[in-house]
């Protein structure tokens, strides 16, 4: 596990810096963290050192958004589902492996059927945010 800790929107975007050296096509992040924990200020930061085309936004209500550039990356909210049936009928398992890096707001319902990912998990420790980094990969247990 790698911990970062946040004191500034400037150590946000160099936790955002490090995930550009580590990950790579079809990567998928998850993202635990409370609301305005800086879940959705990391994936923009990502996607603004990456170049990607359009500027990311939240995906709240649109549930996912894709953003093109020389890397692609999805950005996926599920805060507003509610069963695993809610999520088949996304489509989501096509776009994990199209060459994009997703991340994954409020993951709980998709974190079961994943293989291989990273995990973010983000929390408050007085005035400081807290970025804890774990890699799974569930493919190594067997």
């Amino acid at each position: 596990m790698k911990r970062f800790v946040a004191k500034s929107e400037q150590d946000t975007i160099e936790v955002a810096r490090y995930l550009t050296q580590i990950l790579k096509p079809n990567d998928v992040v998850l993202l635990e963290g409370d609301l305005g924990s800086g879940k959705t200020f990391l994936v923009k930061a990502f996607c603004r050192l990456i170049n990607t085309v359009d500027s990311a936004s939240s995906p709240s209500f649109a549930i996912m958004h894709h953003y093109q550039g020389p890397q692609p990356v999805n950005h996926f909210d599920f805060y507003r589902l509610h069963n695993e049936g809610e999520l088949d009928q996304l489509g989501w398992e096509e776009m994990l492996s199209q060459g994009a890096i997703t991340f994954i707001e409020w993951p709980q319902l998709i974190e079961s059927h994943l293989q291989r990912f990273y995990k973010i998990c983000i929390r408050f420790e007085g005035e400081h945010r807290v970025f804890e980094l774990t890699e799974i990969n569930r493919l190594d247990r067997d």
